[in-house]
C-alpha cells in the first residue's frame, strides 16, 4: 500500500486565518453595536415621523448583526471541526514517522541476519541426533558433558528472533496506518460537507 505523508501545513495555515477572520468579524460587530446603540439613541432626539422610521431601521440592522453573530458562531464551529481533523492529521503523520523507524530496524535486522554454517550445522546434527533414530525405552541417561554448555545458545537464533520481531511490529504498524487513513478520509469527508453546510446556512441567513 502506497502512503502518502501527512502534511498539515496547509491546514494549520487556514486555521490561522479563519482565527483572525473570526475576530475581525467579532470587532466589527462591537462597533456596530455601538453604531446601532447611538443611531437608536438620536430617534430620542428627533420627532415624528423621523424618529419612527429611525427605530425602524434599527430593528432591521439589529437583526442583520444578529445573523451575522450566528455567522461568526458557525466559522467558530468550522474551526473547532477542523481542529479536529488536524489532531487526526498529525496522529497519522506520528505513525509514518514510526513506520519508518521500524522499516529501518528491518532492514538492519536483515542484514545481520546469517544462515547457519553447514559445518555448524552438521556438528549439531551429529551431537544431537533426532529422536526419531533414539529408542524411548534404551535412551541413555545423558552423561557430564554432553549437552550445551549454560549459556550457550544455537547460531543464528538470536537474529531470527530480532527479524522475526521487526516483521512482526512493521506489519502491526502497517495494520494500524491503514485503518488511521481510512479514518483520515472518512472525517476529512465528513468535515468539510457538515462544516461548509453549517457555514452556509448560517450565510445564507444573513440576507
Amino acid at each position: 500500500m502506497v502512503h502518502r505523508p501527512a502534511d498539515s501545513r496547509l491546514l494549520t495555515n487556514l486555521l490561522s486565518h479563519e482565527k483572525d477572520y473570526t475576530k475581525h468579524l467579532l470587532s466589527l460587530l462591537d462597533y456596530s453595536h455601538a453604531s446601532l446603540s447611538s443611531f437608536t439613541a438620536y430617534a430620542a432626539a428627533s420627532s415624528p415621523p423621523a424618529s419612527q422610521v429611525i427605530l425602524s431601521v434599527a430593528g432591521h440592522l439589529s437583526s442583520a448583526d444578529d445573523a451575522l453573530r450566528r455567522y461568526a458562531a458557525s466559522i467558530d464551529q468550522w474551526r473547532e471541526m477542523m481542529k479536529n481533523l488536524k489532531a487526526l492529521e498529525d496522529e497519522v503523520g506520528n505513525i509514518m514517522r514510526d513506520r519508518e523507524i521500524l522499516v529501518t530496524r528491518l532492514i538492519k535486522a536483515s542484514k545481520s541476519h546469517k544462515p547457519p554454517n553447514n559445518r555448524e550445522s552438521l556438528l549439531s546434527h551429529q551431537r544431537y541426533p533426532s529422536s526419531s533414530s533414539l529408542s524411548v525405552q534404551d535412551s541413555p541417561s545423558p552423561s557430564p558433558g554432553t549437552g550445551p554448555a549454560p549459556g550457550t545458545y544455537a547460531p543464528g537464533l538470536n537474529t531470527s528472533s530480532k527479524l522475526a520481531a521487526a516483521q512482526a511490529e512493521l506489519q502491526a504498524c502497517e495494520a494500524h496506518l491503514a485503518t488511521k487513513e481510512q479514518e483520515l478520509t472518512a472525517r476529512r469527508n465528513s468535515t468539510i460537507k457538515d462544516g461548509l453546510t453549517i457555514r452556509c446556512t448560517a450565510m445564507a441567513e444573513c440576507g
